[in-house]
């Protein structure tokens, strides 16, 4: 299959793209049909893929469409104002991350999986499982969807323990952890055309800097990287970040 594949110059994702008669595998459009109901804040479409899911899960007892039922599950509550882990069972969340610390190697599914369900586990769990993540996945590290699932798992991690903008002036316990994977971050060397994630880098900097007390330097760092933004013409996202600086000061 590999020689023929070389021989008419086409790789592996390509062929099963046009398998697929030109469209997405079926977990890419799982993903991506539930990322677009979240972005268009579609509360029904969501119930129906969470159902569709969870009927799955009763008919085939397939404990992975239970996962994709807790992960729409996150968008949903997002999206309908309600409290992330409301209806979410404790031996959903022990199913969960017992599934994700037994996987040998972590692939696309499980960093997908584990991005968008990070929101469930208790602070302790995200700190194991994101170096997990980071470990497990790095035969994968020159694949770049993979990669770029690594790369969001890393960023999510530190938003997660930076806690939510009304928690900003609270007493603060994971300096040492956030400094990590920072560093983390810092190792995977985020190329140059990844303009965004540097941007985004640079903010989650400045809002460490003033969660942990040093203000004037943070609020600098957040506003370079919304000048940046401006620079670019990106006016949403800019927006985005200045009303973010304007909550946690």
């Amino acid at each position: 299959m590999t020689r023929l594949l070389e021989n008419l110059m086409m790789n592996f994702d390509e062929f099963l793209y046009i398998h697929n008669d030109f469209h997405h595998d079926k977990l890419d459009n799982f993903f991506q049909t539930a990322r677009n109901a979240y972005l268009n804040r579609d509360v029904r479409q969501l119930k129906q893929l969470k159902n569709s899911q969870l009927k799955k899960w009763k008919q085939y007892s397939v404990e992975t469409y239970h996962y994709n039922a807790l992960f729409i599950k996150v968008f949903e509550s997002i999206v309908d104002h309600k409290y992330i882990d409301e209806g979410v069972q404790e031996n959903d969340i022990r199913l969960l991350s017992e599934y994700l610390f037994r996987v040998e190697v972590w692939g696309y599914y499980e960093l997908k999986l584990y991005n968008g369900t990070l929101l469930l586990l208790p602070p302790d769990m995200v700190i194991l499982l994101s170096r997990t993540a980071y470990e497990k996945s790095s035969r994968f590290r020159d694949y770049k969807r993979v990669n770029d699932e690594i790369t969001a798992v890393l960023f999510n991690t530190i938003i997660f323990l930076l806690g939510s903008v009304n928690r900003f002036h609270e007493e603060f316990t994971y300096q040492k952890e956030i400094s990590e994977f920072f560093s983390i971050l810092e190792a995977i060397a985020l190329p140059e055309r990844n303009l965004l994630e540097r941007v985004n880098l640079l903010e989650l900097k400045g809002a460490y800097e003033i969660r942990t007390g040093n203000i004037e330097e943070g609020t600098i760092k957040i506003t370079q990287a919304i000048q940046i933004l401006k620079d670019l013409k990106s006016t949403r996202l800019a927006n985005n970040i200045e009303q973010y600086l304007q909550q946690i000061v």
